[in-house]
């Protein structure tokens, strides 16, 4: 990984850091900064789906939306993505008795074609969390995915203060 504020402009952004330092509002503002200063392809703006992992696992284990890998083929074959909260959903998500680490899944899917993909997220997690959910394996692919950026410090939610 490239600690010296250097960032592959091949690779997504993960957002790692500290409760509500700013991370999800920080990839919409990305977002919108892209489709405003990147030329449109085919007459289409640029621009990246966010899409919460809870929500994510919840396609994997609702029949009602196709369910199951069907489900979530979305997020997997989509061209530009984004995933916020990563490492708030339940793992494994169960569906049928058949239980699935399903970001795992999907971020495994997403490095095979990493050079037709371009994948964004937000996490809470430290490195050694994400190696712990997501296993060796995954986390290595991510510093091929990733450029890794630190949001640290006191959160920005001046209401969450007034209730404690």
């Amino acid at each position: 990984m490239d600690y010296t504020g250097n960032l592959d402009p091949d690779k997504g952004l993960l957002l790692w850091g500290d409760i509500g330092t700013g991370k999800s509002t920080m990839l919409r503002i990305i977002r919108e900064f892209c489709g405003m200063v990147r030329p449109p392809v085919d007459g289409h703006r640029y621009s990246f789906r966010i899409t919460n992992v809870i929500d994510v696992c919840a396609d994997y284990a609702d029949e009602s939306s196709g369910g199951g890998y069907r489900g979530i083929r979305q997020y997997i074959e989509s061209p530009r993505q984004a995933f916020d909260e990563l490492g708030s959903e339940t793992v494994p998500t169960g569906r049928y008795g058949n239980f699935e680490n399903v970001m795992q899944y999907i971020f495994q899917s997403r490095y095979d074609n990493r050079h037709h993909q371009f994948t964004h997220a937000t996490t809470n997690l430290t490195v050694d969390q994400i190696r712990d959910v997501y296993d060796e394996r995954i986390y290595d692919r991510f510093k091929e995915i990733f450029n890794f950026v630190a949001l640290r410090g006191k959160t920005f939610r001046t209401n969450t203060q007034k209730n404690l």
